[in-house]
């Protein structure tokens, strides 16, 4: 079996699968599994619940199986349950570890950090890195559980590690600036975006430039690059706008950012993203009814990645305008579509006194 827990017996049958596994079992016929999947996406945790039930009654894959079910778990907030499902997903897999597998440990150290059991988590990871001695993201994720055990030193040599499997990755050095700079230690972030720019790549481009000066702070030279790289054709634009409408915004100039939001989606109207930086900026200016009628623009795109964001700012929008009515019918809602908010759950109180 797969399991990567760190423990010694453990271990050694997850080794001694490795050595005598002939590979992962098969993962077909598991129809319910992929419809409750698919409900899950959509928040719809009833109908996912029901398929994964219909999945066990039918003898499906118990791999799969057992980890759709810690998904579901996850999202509820049900962390306790989502790690024995996990554990269960990963017991039940034989041979050689696969990339479900190893996405399925990810999982499971996640929800151990959220749970506050940073050692759990590390000793995931400590497995992973023992069969994936490259793997990034485990670095990169270890240094962040390090950290919350104020092992700083630990997590720098996981990020220095981290970063030197990806010399060209400066989004990840970004998010471990901002892990450092969350946790004490802004100097040791600064130092590595600062590094960033001193390094004359010559392949480092305009976007890149323009996101190392933005979180340094030098706002104007981040606009600078980032005009640059909006009039280029080959770069992708959203995360371009969306950065240098923020630059207006940190500089207070929230009518530039608005123009910036609005010119580009009157060319590309699909980006929520964009909307719903739009309507944040909206809600700054006062334009309570613009922002709600950006955040709505934004929902009609019906993106999972984005939609409880737009719609918890949408609840926003109409709080500011006076609206408690239709905040309170949207928040029943949004509490049906994610339970397990407990800021939510205190925003509904709220809402029930106005």
């Amino acid at each position: 079996m797969a399991v990567f827990e760190k423990k010694p017996a453990v271990l050694m049958v997850m080794l001694g699968a490795l050595l005598l596994g002939s590979g992962c079992g098969s993962i077909s016929g598991h129809n319910n599994v992929d419809l409750g999947l698919a409900h899950l996406k959509s928040y719809e945790y009833e109908e996912a619940a029901a398929c994964f039930d219909a999945a066990e009654a039918a003898g499906e894959n118990a791999s799969l199986l057992y980890r759709s079910k810690g998904l579901l778990n996850k999202d509820l907030g049900e962390y306790d349950v989502a790690i024995e499902n996990f554990l269960k997903s990963l017991a039940a897999t034989s041979g050689i570890p696969g990339d479900m597998d190893f996405d399925t440990n990810y999982y499971l150290a996640d929800t151990y950090m959220k749970l506050g059991k940073y050692d759990e988590a590390i000793n995931v990871y400590d497995a992973i890195l023992a069969l994936r001695k490259r793997d990034k993201d485990a670095y990169y994720m270890r240094g962040l559980a390090k950290l919350s055990i104020s092992d700083s030193e630990g997590a720098i040599n996981d990020f220095n590690k981290s970063m030197s499997l990806s010399p060209r990755n400066y989004d990840l050095r970004i998010m471990i600036y901002k892990a450092l700079s969350a946790n004490g230690f802004e100097e040791d972030g600064r130092n590595i975006l600062e590094a960033c720019l001193n390094n004359s790549d010559p392949n480092m481009t305009n976007y890149e430039k323009g996101q190392i000066s933005y979180y340094l702070g030098n706002n104007a030279d981040a606009q600078s690059y980032l005009e640059l790289a909006r009039s280029e054709r080959d770069t992708k634009k959203a995360p371009v706008v969306l950065l240098l409408g923020l630059t207006g915004e940190k500089q207070g100039d929230y009518n530039y950012a608005v123009s910036v939001y609005k010119t580009f989606l009157a060319e590309e109207p699909d980006h929520p993203d964009i909307y719903n930086q739009l309507g944040l900026c909206q809600i700054s200016t006062g334009d309570y009814e613009g922002a709600v009628n950006s955040f709505e623009a934004g929902l009609a795109l019906g993106s999972s990645e984005y939609d409880r964001a737009l719609l918890m700012n949408e609840i926003t929008a109409y709080e500011y305008a006076g609206n408690f009515a239709q905040a309170k019918t949207l928040m029943e809602k949004y509490r049906k579509a994610y339970p397990n908010d407990t800021d939510a759950e205190r925003e509904e109180i709220f809402l029930s006194t106005r």
